[in-house]
């Protein structure tokens, strides 16, 4: 299951002062993920639709996603407009990992709606997806997420190069957790290098 705490010396203060979004927070690697980049100096807007989920976060803004995933981040980056934001760590696909649709309509919802605040700050957006022998997968629609979304993606990163945003994607297997904090990490630190549509895979 994704859920573990990876955090070392290191990280410590890598993200400091960059403000990063993270969506679908309440899962598992979500509330992992939130205390690592709490840790690592970021400070952190919780996104979820568990508003009850939210008030367990320590260190993090919470910010309750409210209707259909898509509807409500596009909403909810209008109302952002063009407030700073260094990054958003898509989770969504953890949220619900058999809604292809769902979660390629919350891209284009993040990409849209977070633009703005996300081209200010030469920003990006990691999505992380795991791969169907996991526990999370729980239907069909798992085999298929992940190279739908680097379709998606590819499609978005190669519109908005010119616009500085970059777009990559976390693909983790069984047993790479810690290889996946490492990953979302060094990708939102920039140490991994100005990549954009790539596909890590775990």
């Amino acid at each position: 299951m994704l859920d573990a705490e990876t955090k070392t010396k290191r990280d410590a203060g890598i993200l400091q002062g960059q403000r990063i979004m993270v969506l679908g927070a309440c899962c598992s690697f979500g509330r992992s993920m939130v205390r690592a980049l709490v840790a690592s100096g970021a400070q952190v807007v919780a996104v979820d639709a568990n508003a009850d989920g939210l008030k367990q976060l320590a260190g993090a803004v919470p910010l309750t996603l409210k209707g259909t995933p898509e509807e409500g981040l596009r909403r909810v980056g209008r109302a952002w407009g063009e407030a700073r934001l260094d990054a958003v760590l898509n989770l969504m696909p953890l949220r619900h990992p058999s809604a292809v649709d769902l979660n390629i309509a919350a891209l284009q919802g993040i990409v849209q709606g977070f633009m703005p605040a996300l081209s200010a700050r030469e920003g990006q957006i990691v999505t992380v997806v795991v791969r169907p022998d996991q526990a999370l997968d729980v239907g069909a629609g798992a085999m298929a997420m992940g190279p739908a979304l680097v379709s998606a993606q590819s499609a978005f990163a190669h519109a908005l190069r010119r616009d500085g945003l970059t777009l990559n994607i976390v693909n983790v297997g069984e047993g790479a957790v810690k290889p996946a904090h490492k990953a979302v990490v060094g990708l939102l630190a920039k140490s991994l290098g100005a990549i954009t549509g790539s596909e890590l895979r775990l």
